[in-house]
């Protein structure tokens, strides 16, 4: 599970409700996805100044079908969200300790120190699905980065999302999933635990 942003336009009045950490108004939209690349669900409409939390928090109350994962499963979600049931986020830093959580750290450093770098890493890795995946959607559908009102941009989400998975469930030769699954396969270069 990730949050990811898509820009929009909005009435002067309504920019403070949509404007985000990127200094711009745009859409908050929550997708969920497994391991194949398949988006399973989408919470599309968040303001883009809903933090994670607010968002997912909108879902579950809005949603009567919100999917939560069965009880002994999780989503796996970056530490925008909190830990709690079905909901499993990295380790944190804190002020006395240093937790490495991103891939690039231990690509270009030493192996995990302890057991939550090595969970972190184990997490990372797993979670690097969904970025992979919404990368590939924000790089094949590039009308999503194109600005519209909120009506229309929630409409190219949704049908963006369905032809995405179309392509993935269709086995089609695709260049854009070619070239994030033959870059994922050259950086795994850490034993799985």
């Amino acid at each position: 599970m990730d949050d990811k942003h898509t820009c929009l336009k909005v009435k002067p009045e309504l920019q403070g409700m949509y404007w985000n950490r990127h200094d711009n108004a745009s859409l908050n939209i929550m997708a969920i996805c497994d391991l194949n690349m398949l988006f399973t669900y989408i919470w599309n409409g968040a303001p883009g100044s809903c933090h994670d939390t607010t968002v997912l928090q909108m879902a579950q109350q809005s949603d009567t079908e919100f999917p939560l994962p069965p009880s002994d499963k999780y989503y796996l979600v970056d530490s925008g969200y909190p830990n709690r049931q079905g909901f499993l986020a990295p380790y944190r830093s804190s002020r006395n300790r240093v937790v490495r959580y991103h891939m690039s750290q231990f690509h270009s450093g030493p192996p995990p120190r302890n057991k939550h770098e090595l969970f972190n890493q184990c997490h990372a890795s797993l979670h690097s699905v969904i970025e992979r995946t919404c990368g590939v959607w924000k790089k094949k559908w590039r009308i999503l980065s194109e600005i519209y009102n909120v009506q229309i941009q929630k409409r190219v989400v949704m049908a963006t999302v369905g032809l995405h998975n179309f392509i993935r469930i269709s086995n089609f030769s695709d260049a854009d999933f070619v070239d994030v699954l033959t870059e994922t396969n050259n950086n795994q270069n850490f034993e799985h635990v």
